[in-house]
């Protein structure tokens, strides 16, 4: 079972006529949801608010059969103002002080553990200071404990600079947390944003001397990249037409863990990056989720099936 822990918000997606319609959303909460909807049991570990959206949020989590484990807090819930560019790319504008999610500590992610816990992840917002302090402790605990940590750097500067956290500060905490992980995603933006100017490919291999077994680099629409310290494997984006790319990273992350721990390699990753065959068929059940997910508006990940049945319909060439 994985244990998430990280920003619970509601999205604010503009409609045509000038409203907003709340949508539930978060980069952990979304990766929550899209590996329960792979078929792998996931629970969902910070506290959600007392209030409508907070019950919105838990009712996201229900129907896509994540596991409800933080309390109940009468913080409200955070919010994020969404707009989108002309590629369906979104922007967050960030409402994140005194809200539920943030509501939380070290302690009380660490008192979730138990045997049945095999994962725990976080990234997003977490990342941003003063959070970080939370989420790289009970990281460390769980891998002393021989527990697979997995991180989506997912980087969100505006927030740090609208919480007065200077860039160098938030940079430092998400490259420290990346040294915590087993497993990192990252994207090209990602990686600009964390002070590297080189390629891409160069600067998420660097990414191994810090600690993690495999980092997984996306490049949008050219595609991804899985790097350990064996083998380089690409794989190239599923061709879709675009609705918009929210939650898209998320969905594609919950693929590639998923496909590991379907191929039996996922819990060996603690200690060793997975051949190149393994790592190249999680890229494509990644890329098969993105795509899916791209497909449809907001935050929709797909099941298992529907995965395997796009698979289907779309053989790969070798």
């Amino acid at each position: 079972m994985f244990l998430i822990a990280g920003e619970a918000l509601i999205d604010m997606v503009p409609t045509r006529d000038g409203a907003y319609l709340p949508v539930a959303g978060g980069a952990p909460y979304n990766f929550a949801r899209a590996l329960a909807l792979q078929g792998l049991p996931a629970t969902y570990a910070n506290p959600l608010s007392e209030d409508a959206f907070g019950t919105l949020l838990e009712q996201g989590l229900t129907a896509a059969g994540v596991q409800y484990a933080g309390r109940k807090s009468n913080r409200p819930t955070s919010l994020a103002f969404v707009s989108t560019d002309e590629h369906g790319h979104p922007h967050y504008s960030f409402y994140r002080q005194g809200v539920a999610d943030r509501d939380v500590d070290a302690e009380a992610l660490i008192a979730l553990d138990s045997e049945q816990v095999s994962g725990f992840h976080t990234g997003g917002l977490a990342l941003v200071p003063p959070d970080d302090r939370c989420v790289l402790a009970a990281a460390h605990h769980f891998r002393r404990r021989g527990v697979l940590c997995t991180a989506d750097i997912n980087m969100r500067p505006q927030v740090a600079a609208s919480l007065g956290i200077a860039q160098t500060h938030y940079r430092d905490a998400a490259v420290e947390v990346i040294g915590s992980a087993d497993i990192v995603k990252v994207s090209d933006e990602d990686l600009h944003h964390l002070g590297y100017m080189e390629a891409p490919e160069i600067a998420a291999s660097s990414l191994l001397e810090r600690g993690p077994k495999i980092v997984v680099l996306t490049l949008g629409s050219a595609g991804a990249w899985a790097i350990s310290a064996d083998d380089q494997v690409f794989e190239p984006a599923q061709k879709v037409t675009v609705v918009d790319t929210v939650g898209a990273g998320d969905s594609f992350f919950a693929g590639f863990i998923a496909s590991l721990d379907g191929q039996g390699q996922l819990t060996a990753a603690r200690h060793r990056a997975p051949p190149g065959s393994a790592l190249k068929r999680a890229l494509l059940r990644a890329a098969v989720c993105a795509a899916i997910n791209i497909g449809r508006p907001g935050c929709q990940p797909p099941t298992r099936e529907e995965a395997e049945r796009w698979l289907a319909i779309h053989p790969q060439k070798p």
